[in-house]
């Protein structure tokens, strides 16, 4: 089973979506040079308890990454744009000396490519709209083509539970993650 450095965050993230990092911890900064000079990626996982500083204990499952772009910031931040790549399932983790988490992976399936269904055109619109919203702006997102990217992209966008999150990631077939996401909309609707 490989082994892949892991970075836990309060958010989660989703394969096809590219998000934002300020790294500054020196095990990230590691972690980020290492991985640039070797041309490879990291997983990126969810914080279940604890903090983005120190240590923090994560869900079970997460999305390796690449590198897209990075560019060096003021007092010493590295800023740095991933791209979720695809799923893994964290089977046993320990820490390196200087405190970086490092997992043992099994990578999930990736499903076959489907088209968005006709009867996803609303959860089409609800993306629409989530994306013109002023804060999603540091998250970037490539055309809706597949079943799989729709889903991807709303569940980045939607405020789920965590647990909810984790679930839709460890969901393999893309049109049961959709009804799920319509489930939760369907039950916020009518709170």
């Amino acid at each position: 089973m490989p082994q892949i450095p892991l970075f836990p965050l309060s958010v989660a993230l989703f394969p096809g979506v590219t998000l934002p990092l300020r790294i500054f911890e020196q095990r990230y900064l590691r972690l980020v040079s290492e991985t640039l000079k070797a041309g490879s990626g990291f997983g990126v996982v969810l914080i279940r308890s604890g903090g983005e500083v120190g240590h923090a204990s994560v869900w079970p499952l997460g999305v390796y990454v690449e590198i897209v772009d990075w560019s060096q910031g003021e007092e010493g931040l590295l800023h740095v744009q991933v791209m979720g790549e695809r799923r893994f399932r964290i089977l046993d983790t320990h820490r390196d000396e200087d405190g970086l988490l490092l997992g043992e992976v099994a990578w999930l399936p990736d499903p076959p490519r489907q088209p968005v269904p006709a009867e996803c055109d609303g959860l089409l619109a609800v993306l629409d709209e989530l994306k013109q919203h002023a804060s999603m702006l540091t998250l970037k997102f490539a055309p809706v083509d597949t079943a799989d990217a729709l889903s991807w992209q709303l569940a980045q966008l939607l405020p789920l539970d965590d647990k909810v999150r984790i679930e839709l990631l460890g969901t393999e077939d893309p049109l049961e993650r959709l009804a799920s996401i319509a489930a939760n909309l369907d039950r916020w609707a009518h709170e």
